[in-house]
């Protein structure tokens, strides 16, 4: 009996799927297609050989979402988007480089994962920047980096989630290890004012925390941050308080008056113009 005749009695799965990819001349070989043409195609023939004619164009695409990103699929995930048919070669160890009539494919990306190309101290959460390698076209040596934070789950966590939006892999340049989400958010906000105050914050870009820099100031401005820290670290709270005492004596009364309420809670939005309190 035909598998195909007892999986069209149910509704559309990533089983149906690929027995209609068996079937000659549904898709070319070699060929470049979008999802939504592959959802089309599907969609179409499944209800022509018998499947439920109330079967919509957002379920199939639903099931293609990850059935085209998984070894199963007869597809591979290429630029931009598309995906190549490879047809039954896909299941043929020759071709796990390269589609048919010697196309280059890439690994889908649900199996990548990224390693940090720096990284710097330990813990749960992080502070990390990554980029595109295909920005690396700027003219003085400077393309768009994105420097933003991350809870237990992690940015490998997080690129899983909009993978699929990317033109190509991107560049983990940095993970800041982070005992907990409240030291992330002060060193994502230290580590953006360091660019912003030298005037490399992209505020066009789509989204918060892009900076016109390379990998090398990356890495400067993490281990100057790490240092200070660390600077601080070794100063006693008696000390601390000796020295701050000795600065604040000469402030008048009506200077301390005019500061804001919130002060405590914003201080790196006052004294760097970014918000760490920010969602």
């Amino acid at each position: 009996m035909d598998l195909l005749n007892d999986l069209i009695k149910d509704p559309f799965g990533a089983a149906a799927a690929r027995e209609l990819c068996r079937r000659n001349g549904l898709f070319e070989p070699g060929r470049l297609y979008r999802r939504i043409e592959i959802s089309e195609t599907l969609r179409k023939e499944f209800v022509r050989r018998g499947g439920a004619s109330g079967t919509t164009n957002a379920a199939v695409a639903t099931v293609l979402k990850k059935w085209l990103l998984t070894r199963a699929s007869p597809f591979r995930r290429e630029m931009r988007g598309r995906y190549r048919f490879l047809g039954l070669e896909r299941e043929n160890e020759g071709y796990a480089g390269a589609g048919v009539g010697g196309f280059p494919v890439r690994d889908a990306p649900m199996d990548y994962a990224p390693t940090p190309e720096l990284e710097i101290g330990a813990g749960p959460c992080e502070v990390y920047a990554w980029c595109m390698p295909g920005y690396k076209a700027a003219g003085d040596g400077r393309w768009p980096i994105r420097i933003g934070r991350a809870g237990t789950e992690g940015f490998k966590a997080q690129l899983r989630d909009f993978h699929e939006n990317l033109p190509e892999r991107p560049r983990y340049l940095l993970r800041l290890g982070c005992a907990d989400d409240a030291e992330a958010r002060r060193r994502e906000a230290l580590l953006q004012a360091w660019f912003t105050e030298r005037g490399q914050q992209l505020d066009e870009a789509p989204g918060d925390g892009w900076f016109l820099a390379n990998p090398g100031q990356i890495d400067e401005a993490a281990q100057h941050l790490m240092e200070a820290e660390l600077h601080v670290g070794g100063m006693t709270l008696e000390r601390m308080d000796k020295l701050f005492a000795e600065i604040f004596k000469d402030v008048p009364d009506e200077e301390w008056a005019n500061l804001p309420d919130d002060l405590i809670d914003r201080l790196d939005g006052y004294l760097y113009g970014v918000d760490r309190y920010r969602q």
